[in-house]
């Protein structure tokens, strides 16, 4: 049986697996598992956390961030996670960590991996064959706090990759729409980004590095329309702003913001 599932601290933790068949818990290791096919492991260590877990189709699967990540040269990433298991589990290490999770469809793969204390992640998804990949901090820095994420996916075959480290980053990301793709790779000490997508087959890259000035790097777009390719590079020590709203289909958007030389510069790529 899953041991200690009240905290440390004044508030209780509570774990909670709800599928729409069968859970089965583990030591140290919560299992949730349906005759469907259904997957969760999850490993918690520290206190106060408050993990929400609800699968409702088959073939959906919760686990860590295992897998492969091979990009094409069209800029299409293909994400294969490796399958949730008891080597392969969603990990939260550190305090007050809520995450909430939501999955209606079919075969939708979700991934976390967070570390730190203070860190809010909510995912709904409610259509099928969807994959998000969430990773919050590393064990060599586990104290990255104040993360505020929420992914909403609506339609089927989305993919959301995000990789996040840094403290007071809020990635807010709602798609409405099929065959889209949303990657962030957020690694500057502060920073927020809001990302809204209606349509379908639209492709985004969006990069925060460096310390940024006193309020970081800021980052709204904004797509209505298909087969749009927008990248986005923010970069340097000063604070950078970036609003980029998308109306229409085949658009091809480039965005590099710097108080230096921007490092690696990327393209947006054709759809």
């Amino acid at each position: 049986m899953l041991k200690s599932i009240k905290g440390n601290g004044v508030f209780p933790r509570k774990l909670y697996a709800i599928l729409a068949l069968a859970a089965m818990p583990m030591s140290g290791i919560a299992v949730a598992q349906s005759t469907s096919g259904n997957l969760v492991y999850i490993e918690q260590v520290g206190s106060g956390n408050t993990i929400t877990i609800e699968q409702v189709g088959s073939g959906n699967s919760v686990g860590g961030t295992a897998g492969t990540t091979t990009v094409a040269g069209t800029g299409i990433t293909t994400l294969v996670p490796t399958a949730a298991s008891s080597s392969n589990y969603a990990t939260i290490t550190g305090n007050n960590n809520i995450v909430a999770k939501t999955q209606t469809g079919d075969n939708n793969t979700a991934q976390y991996n967070i570390r730190g204390g203070n860190n809010t992640y909510n995912s709904t998804v409610t259509g099928n064959d969807n994959q998000t990949n969430l990773t919050i901090g590393t064990q060599g820095a586990a104290n990255n706090t104040q993360n505020v994420i929420t992914e909403t996916v609506v339609g089927d075959s989305n993919t959301i990759i995000q990789q996040i480290t840094g403290t007071q980053i809020a990635s807010l990301t709602s798609i409405t729409g099929n065959n889209n793709q949303v990657t962030n790779s957020l690694l500057s000490n502060r920073g927020s980004v809001s990302n809204t997508i209606s349509g379908n087959f639209n492709i985004t890259n969006s990069q925060q590095t460096d310390g940024a000035g006193a309020n970081g790097h800021q980052l709204v777009m904004n797509t209505l329309g298909d087969y749009n390719s927008i990248t986005t590079q923010q970069q340097g020590m000063n604070d950078t702003t970036v609003n980029v709203s998308t109306i229409g289909s085949n658009n091809t958007i480039t965005v590099r913001s710097s108080s230096t030389a921007i490092s690696n510069p990327v393209s947006a790529i054709p759809r």
